[in-house]
């Protein structure tokens, strides 16, 4: 059985995470806070309540400890004990899905969990929120003719608290341990502090995922330790390497993990190269497949096409993709990737990561884009 590593033994230094960690506390914890000094609803507060202790993982705040603690109990006081959530919406079942994904992990330390709750994250839970942390929708929806909005705090509190308090949980699922294996499973930049094989060390992950597949470790051990590390394979990736201090190893891949047996020694450095190709698929997750249309694929991340980069939304068999970054001052502090689907006799087709949709020009949207019939 897998331990996971709280998010309260990382420092992160990821440019896809962190931005959102600063944003949530800086915006959307003064929100929810705002929210529940307004409305005492015990069960909402029971949220605001789990995601402030989620917030004093990631920093460490007097304050908003003190403030947590007159929280916990008020609820005491008024409930008599803690309230069960109940789901109320399309991204309220989908926050519950990562927590029990996560749940799942811990229980049978199968990759299949990660890749699920991944999916679920990049794909169902951060569409909800804008990249400026201060509105919300309250479903994920496939498409919109441009009526579609984020909606305020005020608007959908429901949606907004269990937004509030499944981004800061992120990182809790970045590592986990059991008694001979260190397990990376997700690919976030930073410093995890774990304890391996009786020792205290640290494991230094530099990656830009998800926007490229390059992982590289790098090992801080007091004295030289014989254990597994597992680095996990997501199912859409069909091919990938890996390194050992620069030379090539081949390893067998167990329950979604590649699997380093060895003895490792201070500074070892472990990378690793997932192949991650623009790729068209039918439907999305848990979705069935439509015909005609097609959803855009790279790595876990699905692509979007919106009005303010397009005239038409079509794709055609004989498409070629290019990628190219967008700057940072576009998307508030956010770094993000663009696909250009080109065609000798289509206009280009530009998407945007699905879960930055709507942040910019109203105007529609298709996650999923029919195929041009010659």
């Amino acid at each position: 059985m897998m331990t996971l590593v709280s998010l309260s033994s990382i420092e992160l230094e990821d440019d896809f995470w962190t931005p959102y960690y600063l944003i949530h506390k800086d915006v959307t914890l003064p929100l929810a806070e705002s929210w529940t000094e307004r409305f005492f609803d015990p069960p909402m507060v029971a949220k605001a309540v789990e995601g402030m202790a989620y917030s004093l993982q990631f920093e460490k705040d007097p304050e908003l400890a003190v403030r947590r603690g007159t929280w916990v109990t008020r609820l005491k006081n008024e409930t008599g004990s803690r309230l069960a959530v109940a789901d109320t919406c399309e991204v309220s079942r989908s926050v519950t899905k990562v927590f029990n994904y996560s749940d799942m992990l811990r229980i049978s330390s199968e990759g299949k969990y990660v890749d699920n709750l991944e999916q679920t994250l990049y794909n169902e839970v951060l569409p909800g929120i804008s990249l400026k942390g201060d509105s919300f929708f309250s479903e994920s929806p496939s498409s919109s003719d441009g009526g579609l909005r984020r909606k305020t705090w005020d608007e959908t509190p429901g949606a907004a608290m269990d937004l509030f308090r499944v981004v800061p949980y992120v990182g809790n699922t970045a590592y986990g341990t059991s008694k001979k294996a260190l397990w990376v499973n997700l690919f976030i930049g930073g410093e995890a502090k774990v304890r391996l094989c009786g020792e205290d060390i640290t494991v230094r992950q530099t990656t830009s995922y998800p926007w490229d597949g390059y992982v590289a470790l790098r090992l801080g051990l007091p004295r030289s330790v014989k254990a597994e590390v597992r680095l996990r394979v997501p199912s859409w990736c069909e091919d990938f390497t890996i390194t050992v201090n620069g030379g090539a190893v081949n390893v067998p891949v167990v329950a979604g993990y590649a699997v380093l047996d060895r003895k490792w020694q201070d500074g070892d450095t472990i990378e690793m190269v997932l192949d991650m190709p623009v790729e068209t698929v039918r439907s999305l997750p848990g979705k069935e497949a439509v015909e005609g249309l097609r959803a855009v694929r790279r790595g876990p991340v699905y692509y979007c096409a919106e009005e303010v980069d397009n005239t038409s939304f079509y794709l055609a068999d004989d498409i070629s993709f290019r990628i190219e970054k967008l700057p940072n001052k576009t998307w508030w502090g956010h770094e993000l990737t663009k696909i250009i689907a080109e065609s000798p006799d289509l206009p280009p087709l530009t998407m945007v990561p699905y879960f930055a949709w709507g942040n910019r020009e109203p105007g529609w949207m298709r996650l999923l884009i029919p195929i041009a019939i010659k």
